[in-house]
Order: structure tokens, then sequence, then C-alpha cells
């Protein structure tokens, strides 16, 4: 696990100190070594947290000729197979990880050897033969991986930060980027807050040579559809055990222990209770808990954690956390990701990271089973009853009744137009809607209604609650939740792997009917009916929570407000990005904000984003102090 950054210019050769402040600013993702490689027109470095080949796996590392060198962050979970079929194959290795079978590979097949690997990772491969870079990413986006092109120059690095320290990267900000962030809680897609800057997609690969570049998907969550297997429940269930199992396996490989996070849901809990199946220890495993009780799962992990005799450990969050940690967690995670579990994320990978350099988590669980209720088709309300018979006078009364009662007038659209079904989604991702984006009077609306509207048109097959799942599996899991859980994970230089984002259960639970998933108020059918006999019965049983805080209540406490009050004269206002008079009625009494508590709290992260952004090092204000520097 690392962090990797270079510069590609033909033009003008980069040195090994052009790219050395890009690879210093990533020292939390690899503290134990760096390496570089200096070749011509690439100059590139890279941050070593040591998981495999402890004494011979430092970076760049070269064929046997080393005409091919690379510089990796990530985990390749098959590499053992890999290695023996490359030496079968007459390859000369001289390490025992990961990471070489990379540029072995890519002797043989070229980019095409993308499709073996079964892991994490976004790397840099540069092959001083042809003078051809490439840089690729994982199938579902757990490693981040950003770039830019100014002038003749190619900059690329693991975070956003990196890129900033080189100066001729353009500072402009994106405001469409940043609209979508107000409207999802995130930016979706390849864009950034940065004009200049995008992200690679997830299952893409990019590659530069003279004169030419190339941005391809080399792997895609459409292809190889087929949703008429000829396939049983039970088929299906056996095959999701043994997949899974196996998917657990291979991320217990390591040179140094492996943990578990433990919340006591059925997505952590089967993990864990899987991986000490996989150790002849205790398995190290850690939860955190809130002072608020109604998000206090410590019961349900600890009866997890008896049943699978591991070594158990737990910790609690305040809102004193929210305002000492803000300020640097906003700045590790490089663009504004309003999510306020990035609080305790942080916080769990900094108490695991004091014992152990990997934990497992079972992210993934719900995008793929079916764990949200969002994804069910929403009951039509009244307005779609009455007009439901009568489409075309739905639609010509929803202009008319719009200037004076936005829902209304929505409701009457969707149900003149069975084409518009996507807008119903779209309307239980949104923070701030296109009408409350306006009434912020932020200058720009965003690409994301045409965004979900594309997914939902993009999807292969006709499973209403895959078409949803689709949207998320392409835009929420990678660009929010495996973001923030890396930002916050390697901000304490902890590897987290995630064994549900291996391919071959994506590609399962693709195939698995929608009522296998949830029905009757029940959730993740299929999974737990193949692997709910690993769990405790409570387990099985509990409702529905997610990893998150008590917001509302933080937000209308007195430790919170009384930061969020100083939001009317912030940065946001002084930027020219939204209405003074528009935050501080969101935030005018501590009722009001804690009712609008996720707008709120976007706004303050974006606040707090502006702030800290353009630091070359981490921020050591707390959040009222930060707030209190304007």
């Amino acid at each position: 696990m690392c962090g990797i950054a270079g510069i590609l210019d033909f033009d003008r050769h980069p040195s090994a100190a052009d790219v050395a402040p890009m690879v210093s600013i990533l020292r939390h993702r690899g503290p134990d070594a760096d390496g570089f490689l200096v070749d011509g027109p690439v100059a590139m470095g890279m941050r070593r947290l040591s998981i495999i080949d402890l004494a011979r796996g430092d970076q760049p590392i070269y064929n046997e000729d080393r005409s091919v060198g690379v510089v990796f962050n990530g985990e390749i979970y098959n590499y053992l197979e890999l290695r023996e079929s490359l030496l079968a194959r007459g390859h000369r290795l001289t390490t025992n990880g990961d990471t070489e079978t990379l540029v072995h590979l890519y002797e043989d097949s070229g980019p095409a050897f993308l499709s073996r690997l079964n892991g994490m990772f976004a790397f840099a491969l540069w092959d001083s033969k042809r003078k051809v870079l490439l840089l690729a990413r994982d199938r579902m986006g757990v490693k981040p991986l950003y770039y830019a092109h100014v002038g003749s120059r190619w900059i690329f690095a693991s975070e956003l930060k990196a890129l900033l320290t080189q100066p001729e990267l353009p500072r402009d900000l994106e405001a469409d980027a940043l609209a979508d962030y107000l409207r999802f809680s995130y930016i979706p897609g390849e864009a950034t807050p940065y004009r200049a800057v995008r992200r690679l997609l997830p299952g893409h690969y990019l590659l530069v040579e003279p004169g030419r570049q190339t941005v391809k998907a080399w792997w895609d969550l459409a292809a190889d559809w087929d949703e008429d297997l000829p396939e049983s429940a039970e088929e299906m269930c056996g095959r999701l055990v043994t997949v899974f199992d196996d998917a657990v396996r291979l991320r217990m490989r390591s040179d140094v222990p492996v943990a578990s996070f433990l919340s006591g849901g059925v997505d952590s809990s089967l993990i864990t209770l899987t991986a000490q199946r996989e150790v002849d220890h205790p398995l190290q495993t850690f939860t955190v808990a809130f002072e608020h009780s109604a998000f206090d799962e410590r019961g349900y992990a600890r009866e997890v954690a008896d049943r699978g005799e591991t070594e158990h450990r737990e910790m609690s969050v305040s809102p004193a956390d929210a305002v000492q940690q803000l300020p640097l967690l906003v700045w590790h995670l490089d663009e504004p990701i309003a999510d306020s579990s990035i609080i305790p994320n942080y916080l769990i990978s900094r108490f695991a990271a004091e014992r152990v350099k990997v934990c497992l988590s079972g992210l993934g669980g719900d995008e793929l089973f079916g764990g949200y209720s969002r994804y069910r088709e929403r009951e039509p309300g009244r307005i779609r009853k009455a007009f439901g018979p009568v489409p075309a006078a739905a639609g010509a009364l929803a202009p008319l009744v719009s200037p004076w009662h936005a829902g209304w007038g929505e409701e009457l659209r969707l149900t003149s137009d069975a084409s518009l079904a996507w807008r119903d989604y779209l309307h239980l991702l949104e923070i701030f809607d296109t009408n409350a984006i306006e009434r912020l009077r932020f200058p720009a609306k965003g690409r994301g209604e045409e965004t979900i509207e594309a997914l939902w048109k993009q999807y292969p097959g006709s499973d209403p609650v895959g078409r949803r799942q689709f949207i998320d599996q392409h835009t929420y899991l990678p660009d929010q939740i495996l973001a923030l859980t890396d930002r916050m994970s390697m901000a304490n230089s902890l590897e987290v792997r995630v064994p549900f984002m291996d391919f071959r259960l994506v590609r399962i639970a693709q195939r698995i009917p929608a009522l296998l998933k949830q029905a009757d108020g029940d959730y993740k059918i299929a999974l737990k009916r193949a692997l709910g006999d690993r769990l405790p019965e409570n387990i099985k049983s509990r409702p529905k929570w997610g990893f998150d805080t008590p917001l509302a209540a933080w937000v209308g406490g007195p430790v919170l407000f009384a930061a969020l009050q100083s939001l009317p004269n912030g940065a946001l206002v002084a930027e020219g990005l939204v209405s003074k008079t528009a935050v501080r009625s969101l935030v005018s009494s501590r009722e009001r904000a804690s009712a609008q508590a996720r707008r709120v709290w976007s706004l303050l992260i974006l606040e707090v984003w502006l702030r800290v952004r353009s630091r070359s090092s981490p921020p050591r204000e707390t959040l009222t102090e930060l707030l209190g520097s304007h």
C-alpha cells in the first residue's frame, strides 16, 4: 500500500527534484520507504507502507532488463497464482511481492493484462523502449488516481494535494463540480473541484505516448450482462458462498497481521467471522461507538466478537471530536465529501493503526446485495394515483403548479411521462435539489441530473433494485464511500481491504433478482440466506443502521452550532459562491440547523475545504479556531 506521483513531459524533461514535493506530501500513505524512477521524459516516485515482502518490496520495481518500471498503490490479491504462471513462462522474478507481477504481465500482454488482476490498485508503469506511460485503476475504484494535462506536461498522483505542489497547475475551481457536491454530498464521475484536474475512472486506464493519449475502459459494470442465467436460488447462493470465502481468503494474504473493523452489522460480521476461520490466532477487531446511545452498536459487535473469539477493542466518538478534528480530516479528503462518517472513520483508523497495518472492511455489501430502502420502487402518492389514468392532464398542469409548489409540480411532471422515472431516484439522492441550489445563489447547477439520467438508461437489465444499485456502483460507492475510507485510513497509514469489492462477487450480485435482495422490509436476503448460518440470530434480524453519526443532534448541539453561526461571514460568501441571506437562514436557530442538518453539514464541509485546500501541510487548528480565522 502506497502513494504514487509523477510527471511526464516529452518537451521539458522533469527531474527527481520536480516530483519530490509530490511524493513528500504523500508520506502519510507510506511512512516506511520512498523510491524514484527518473528516465528522460518521466519522473515518478512513491511512498511505501510495507505489507508484502517487507525486505525486498521497495519500489520502483523493474522487469529483467529494466525497460519497464512501475510505482504501485494497492494490493494484487491473486499475485501468488500470477507469479506461478510467470515463472512457468520463463520470467525471472527477484522479489516475493505482488508489485513485480505487473511489469512482467505487461511484457507479455500490454494493457490487456489488467483483466487478470484481482485487487485494489492504482499504478503508473513506464515502458522506456516505447516511451509509453500507462496509468490504471482497479475495477470498482477502491484506490484513487488523479491526473492533469497542462501544456506539454502530464501530472498524476494518488491525492489531489500532491498535484497542487506543482506551480504550473491552474487552481481555477470547477463550479459545476461543486454544485454536484451540494446536490449529492460528493462529486461524481471524473470531475474534481479543479477545472484542470480529472479522476481516472474506476476500471479505466490512461495511455500516454508521444503525440497521442488514450483513456479507455478496461472493465465495464454493464458488460457480460445476462439476466436469464438458468440458475436456481440455491445454486446462486452456493456460488456466492464459494466466491465470498475465496474473496476473504485472498485478502488475508499479508506479511503483517490483518485485523477487521466490526460494526455488528451483517456485512462486517460476516467478513470478521469468515476471516477468523483463516487464522490460528484471535483476529483483532475494532468497533467505534457514539455517545448518543441510538447510534451505539457496541452490544451487537460484542456479540459477534464473542462468537468469533476475537481480540476485541472499542472506542467512542463525541461532538468534541468533530470540532477538534474536522480541519485535518477535510485536508486529508482533498475534495469536499459531506459524509459525517469521516469522523468515526478517521478515529477508528487511528485507533486500529496503533496496533496493525491492515484492516478488513464490510463496505460494499449494501450496494451489491440491496441494503438500502431507497432501492425500492416508491409507492405512488396521492397526486400520481389521481392523475395516473390521465397523464396528459398531469403534463398540462405541471408548469402551472410548479411556481407555487415545486414538489407537486414535479409529481405531476413524473406522472405525465414514464421516461422521467429516473428523477424519482435522483430526488432520493439529493441534499440540495435544483431549487435549493438556486436559492443559495450558487453560480452553477452542476451536471448531476444528466449523470443520473445517463446511468439509469445505461443499465442493461430490467431489475428495479439492480438499476438503482447500478447508479450507486458508478457514483456513491467509488466517489463517496470508498473515497472517504481510503483517505481516512491512509491518513493514519492504515490499509483497508474490502472483500465485497472482489469483481467476482460484483458479477454474482448483479445477477441476483430483486426479490432475493429485498422484500417486505427485509434486506440482503440472498446474502443472509447463503451465509446467515455463520451469524448470531440477533445480528441477522437487526435493523439496518449504517456507519453513520447522530448528525442532527450534533448540529443542533452547543459545540457545533457555535461554529456554524460563523458561516454567513465565511469564505463561501466572501468568494461569491452562496448568498449570505440563504446561509443565515439555515443557521438561524439550533432547531432550524438540526432540521436541515445534512444541508448545513454540507456547507460547513465546503467552507472548511475552501480554507484548507491549498495548504502544503496538515492543519493544526480546531474547527473553532479555523472558522474564527477568516
